[in-house]
């Protein structure tokens, strides 16, 4: 099965099969089955959103916690000036933010933390089974480190972007770092139905 990610530039990069995915903080092994798949969990303003209702937009999904102290940051803001730089066409993209971190990522904590990065983000959080599985189903890591032994605990999670289409398939696995443009060009391929999905089937 080969795994597609993009380079600096935005474009797709081939790349051998692997039996783990080196992330940005740790390496966890990769899951059988292809990642992505519809989901639901609690949003910002308190009301249940599933995924089903960003069909028609393409949707550029990042995980993480309010409380990181700068990789989160770093990939909301490049969501946020990619949104910008689309100019009209971010009508047709959906940002959404699913926090990792139950406890103290509340709604009313998510809702000014989205929004000082874009208006049209999207905070979702919900039990931590639920985040359990939406993360397996994304191939996402994560792991509380210090969490009831300090107050000030801290969370070591992957660190990519993932684009879905339209129809809610994952279109593409963006690593950290990618620059802006680098990201509104692969947006963009995603509203033209250009980007190769990363799986296949």
């Amino acid at each position: 099965m080969l795994f597609k990610r993009l380079d600096a530039a935005g474009d797709p990069l081939p790349m051998k099969p692997l039996s783990t995915l080196c992330l940005l903080i740790v390496c966890f092994p990769l899951f059988a089955a292809s990642p992505g798949g519809d989901f639901e969990l609690r949003a910002h303003d308190g009301s249940d959103w599933s995924t089903l209702q960003a069909r028609g937009k393409v949707v550029v999904l990042v995980f993480g916690y309010t409380f990181c102290p700068d990789v989160c940051p770093t990939a909301l803001a490049t969501v946020a000036a990619a949104m910008r730089e689309l100019g009209p066409d971010a009508d047709r993209v959906q940002p959404l933010f699913v926090s990792l971190d139950p406890d103290r990522d509340t709604p009313e904590k998510l809702e000014p933390y989205v929004h000082w990065f874009h208006p049209s983000m999207i905070g979702l959080t919900g039990s931590p089974d639920e985040l359990k599985q939406v993360a397996k189903r994304y191939q996402v890591g994560y792991e509380f480190v210090g969490k009831g032994e300090k107050e000030h605990y801290s969370l070591d999670h992957s660190a990519n972007l993932y684009l879905l289409d339209a129809e809610g398939r994952l279109s593409g696995i963006l690593p950290y770092g990618l620059p802006p443009d680098a990201l509104v060009r692969a947006i963009r391929q995603v509203l033209d139905g250009g980007l190769e999905r990363p799986f296949a089937g």
